[in-house]
């Protein structure tokens, strides 16, 4: 073998076994494996952490739980999911959240409520906007989790009073007789509430009622509220002439 061919040889071999590496990486990254990588620079892989409620020499009162800064909120306490825009409007965050900026709106959404002079009142309207989709949504979040209890009309007598209303009158179940019937949702008694009274109803429960705050998101539950509005409104009484003229005809030609 000359010496051109020699170092020719010699070359090819360095760079072959110089992509030996990169092949083994390569053909190791979409593998998948329980024994931790091996970190050259750990940067934060391993780090030193403090356990809950254990002390800390970093901080003045040696607490290594931090609490919240006063008059801050974390990120993601004042941004909320909008379902019902969701889906008109997929991939488009602006429609698809609810984003609270100040401390005084995040009281109004959250709680549905405000501050003055440190005392908390119920907000009068719904803090968000509300739309056709919105009380679409309502309906359908309230038929899931009020009609089995209120009944699709929001009158009370939903299914499992109904159920409740056979075993008494069988008397086979001494449990039906501690069921309360719930309330008429179209009755003046809650039509009269604030729709932040309503909203902290469905979101901490009354009485016999449970609270749903853990099963239903907010913009949801404010949904459900703009819903129980509409069923109030279903029923209440209109003068014919403020019907439309479709309605008015039908109804003329019923008698």
């Amino acid at each position: 073998m000359n010496r051109k061919a020699t170092l020719f040889f010699l070359i090819g071999s360095i760079v072959m076994a110089a992509l030996i590496p990169l092949a083994v990486i390569a053909d190791r990254r979409y593998e998948r494996t329980d024994i931790p990588r091996i970190a050259i620079i750990p940067d934060m892989d391993k780090m030193p952490y403090l356990k809950p409620e254990r002390s800390s020499d970093l901080f003045a009162d040696h607490r290594g739980m931090r609490p919240h800064i006063p008059g801050t909120m974390a990120r993601e306490d004042f941004i909320f999911d909008n379902m019902a825009e969701q889906r008109a409007h997929p991939n488009n965050w602006k429609k698809d959240h609810v984003v609270l900026s100040n401390g005084k709106q995040f009281q109004r959404v959250m709680y549905g409520q405000v501050l003055t002079n440190g005392q908390a009142s119920f907000i009068n309207h719904i803090p968000i906007p509300v739309t056709r989709r919105l009380i679409a949504r309502g309906e359908e979040q309230f038929d899931i989790f009020c009609a089995p209890c209120h009944g699709y009309n929001g009158q009370g007598n939903g299914t499992v009073n109904i159920y409740d209303s056979e075993l008494r009158a069988e008397g086979e179940s001494r449990e039906a007789g501690t069921w309360v019937q719930p309330s008429n949702l179209t009755l003046i008694g809650v039509q009269a509430l604030p729709d932040g009274g309503i909203y902290d109803v469905v979101t901490n429960g009354i009485a016999a009622m449970a609270a749903y705050k853990d099963q239903i998101p907010v913009v949801d539950r404010w949904a459900i509220v703009s819903y129980v509005r509409v069923l109030g409104l279903s029923q209440k009484k209109v003068p014919a002439y403020r019907l439309p003229a479709t309605v008015r005809t039908e109804l003329t030609n019923r008698k």
